[in-house]
């Protein structure tokens, strides 16, 4: 009989004797809940396979209520999941699924008393890699491989893996040596100098609701490390061979105790150790219901193709998302496609070439759709579900590895925007919603935009300040300042000079309550932003009637922007060639018929070189004005056009 063995002997007599012999180390876990017993597995060097039950696993005390051997011959990699079920992985890189009925294995179709459900698994076998795998109550699987946590879950009743397995939730997790799940989702990680770090995902919203955290009081150490549930876990440490029980506390993210509690000792020798993942449970929260965050942006964003297409696309007032197209062969315009689901969007990325629109959509409760629309033919509309349970319309960009990021606002509880990302893999994949900025802030309005690889993120808070995030693919975004000396009361536009300075424009209030547009530019360095907005000028008699701004890089070096008031729209340009001016009064774009505008106005470029503007006028009815680039930058901008034919 083992030392771990006699302890566990010792310890059962002790409690037949005196019920005040088994030590309770802490108080009752709060919200944990657990069964009679946590049912915890461990392989010997000679492939005995044995079952040990701790009967305190709520309370971390030394008391067990048996123990048996319930296999022989037993190698590779053994790790157990919910339920009684066992995984083993042999030396050959199969995976086989078992499970424990409490007196003895279940019998599979064919007598066999194991199922396998996969091959070339035998990374996991090896010495370096055997903590980077593991099983969560809900039957998720998690492995690390490499710089990547990958999720998977095995459908038992379809025989065969889940759709989605195997996908990357996040990178940069080659600092981590070991993984261990306990309830839904949650996870502990441990780095190199042994100090775990909390995170959660939640598989229903494909996002983490905890990420990264470190207790300021960690649980260190090296050694196994492994969870019956419940926020439970358990450790051995290999120097002493004893088994320590521990409980996190997410909401103050914090263990219960600094060295966890002795509830066995001479465990030391064992191949693997692993408990049953189910015996526990503790209630957690998942995403808020994604209350109102942020406003909509019902602007008619346009498109122009190689095809001579052209999209007109974006949310209509009381009538829902719409698309209108421009038949290049017919010569006429019809709506194409309508998504009364689908909220207001920001500017979709074009691509000519491939006849592509691509946007991003929030989608009611369920989250955000990535939509492609595809010349025309709303049959070849494909949309990828990124869920997310966010609140606000997301903003998309497009990287120069040709991979999107999608940024979004996610409610937090009475309507408190967080920020969150969800990032695009080289292979067309996307990582998990993982969220970002200040904790303390509430967000009400996001924008971004993209240099190269590195993405600048402005998201404005309740009191106005937009705070600057630069964000790298596969990165965390870095907060980088804040734009001060003035309230910012609604969304902000982004937009590249010819130098390839950021420029911000925002509508602000003035002292005789009137919204004028004003900028503020990116320092020559680029480390931050000017200490102050300039002034566009004003205009009309009662100032922008809607938000955001437009604004759009020309071909011969200047900036354009547009905004409506006094119920047309508006456009001025800037001097010239990065020019820190602008050149021109505004001046309003000259509309045949009655017609009042009082939503945003979107420019683009056309294939062949012109501005488009873009306006919805009020009845829900779209126009479109074009103008040819001057060549002079001295030459005012004049727009020509009018409503959508078939209107």
């Amino acid at each position: 009989m083992n030392g771990k063995l006699r302890s566990l002997c010792l310890a059962a007599a002790l409690t037949a004797g005196t019920l005040t012999a088994s030590v309770t180390a802490t108080a009752a876990a709060a919200d944990a809940a657990c069964g009679p017993v946590a049912k915890v597995f461990t392989t010997q060097a000679d492939g005995d396979l044995w079952l040990y039950e701790h009967s305190a696993p709520t309370t971390g005390g030394f008391s067990w209520a048996g123990v048996k051997q319930i296999g022989w011959g037993w190698g590779g990699k053994t790790f157990a999941g919910p339920d009684g079920r066992v995984y083993n992985i042999t030396s050959g890189g199969e995976l086989r699924r078992l499970r424990y009925n409490g007196s003895g294995w279940d019998t599979y179709p064919g007598g066999g008393q194991f199922q396998t459900i996969g091959w070339g698994w035998q990374k996991f076998v090896e010495t370096a890699n055997r903590g980077k795998i593991t099983v969560a109550a809900d039957g998720s699987f998690y492995t690390l491989e490499g710089d990547q946590l990958r999720w998977w879950r095995h459908d038992e009743q379809a025989g065969g893996w889940a759709p989605g397995s195997g996908r990357v939730l996040d990178v940069g997790w080659g600092r981590f040596d070991l993984i261990a799940a306990s309830g839904d989702g949650g996870l502990q990680a441990r780095d190199a100098a042994g100090a775990l770090h909390r995170f959660r995902y939640h598989t229903a919203s494909e996002r983490f609701v905890a990420f990264d955290a470190v207790p300021a009081v960690g649980w260190n150490g090296r050694g196994t490390l492994f969870s019956p549930g419940g926020d439970i876990y358990y450790s051995v440490r290999p120097d002493t061979g004893e088994l320590r029980w521990n409980q996190f506390t997410e909401d103050t993210t914090g263990w219960r105790t600094a060295t966890g509690s002795v509830i066995g000792t001479g465990w030391g020798t064992d191949v693997d150790v692993t408990a049953t993942t189910s015996d526990c449970s503790v209630a957690l929260p998942g995403p808020a219901e994604p209350g109102h965050v942020g406003g909509g942006v019902d602007a008619p964003h346009v498109a122009d193709l190689n095809s001579g297409g052209r999209y007109v696309l974006g949310r209509k007032y009381h009538t829902g998302f719409v698309t209108d197209w421009y038949d290049p062969v017919e010569k006429n315009w019809r709506p194409t496609w309508e998504a009364s689901t689908y909220g207001s969007i920001y500017a979709p990325f074009v691509d000519r070439s491939a006849g592509t629109v691509t946007f991003a959509a929030g989608v009611g409760s369920s989250g955000v759709d990535l939509v492609t629309l595809r010349g025309g033919n709303w049959q070849a509309t494909t949309k990828v579900p990124l869920r997310g349970a966010m609140s606000a319309p997301p903003t998309l960009v497009r990287r120069a590895n040709g991979t999107f990021a999608v940024y979004a606002l996610a409610s937090a509880g009475d309507e408190v925007g967080h920020l969150y990302v969800r990032e695009q893999l080289p292979n067309g994949d996307f990582l998990a919603w993982r969220r970002f900025g200040d904790p303390a802030a509430d967000y009400f309005a996001i924008n971004a935009i993209t240099r190269g690889d590195e993405t600048t993120v402005l998201a404005t808070e309740q009191s106005g300040v937009p705070h600057v995030f630069r964000h790298a693919p596969g990165t965390a975004p870095v907060p980088a300042g804040q734009l001060t000396g003035a309230r910012v009361p609604g969304p902000l536009t982004t937009v590249l000079d010819s130098n390839g300075t950021v420029l911000v424009f925002a509508v602000l209030r003035t002292e005789d309550g009137i919204f004028i547009v004003h900028v503020r530019r990116e320092k020559a360095d680029r480390t931050g932003f000017e200490e102050t907005w300039q002034s566009l000028g004003e205009f009309g008699r009662r100032g922008v009637l809607s938000e955001p701004v437009s604004a759009l890089l020309l071909p011969n070096g200047t900036v354009a922007v547009s905004v409506p008031a006094d119920g047309k729209p508006y456009v001025t340009t800037s001097k010239g060639p990065g020019s820190t001016e602008f050149a021109f009064p505004w001046t309003p774009v000259e509309v045949s018929g009655d017609f009042w505008f009082n939503t945003p106005t979107v420019l683009a470029m056309s294939r062949t070189g012109e501005v488009l503007l873009s306006a919805e006028s009020e009845g829900n009815r779209r126009h479109l004005f074009s103008v040819s680039v001057p060549a002079d930058p001295a030459t005012p901008l004049r727009f020509a056009g009018g409503p959508l034919y078939g209107y």
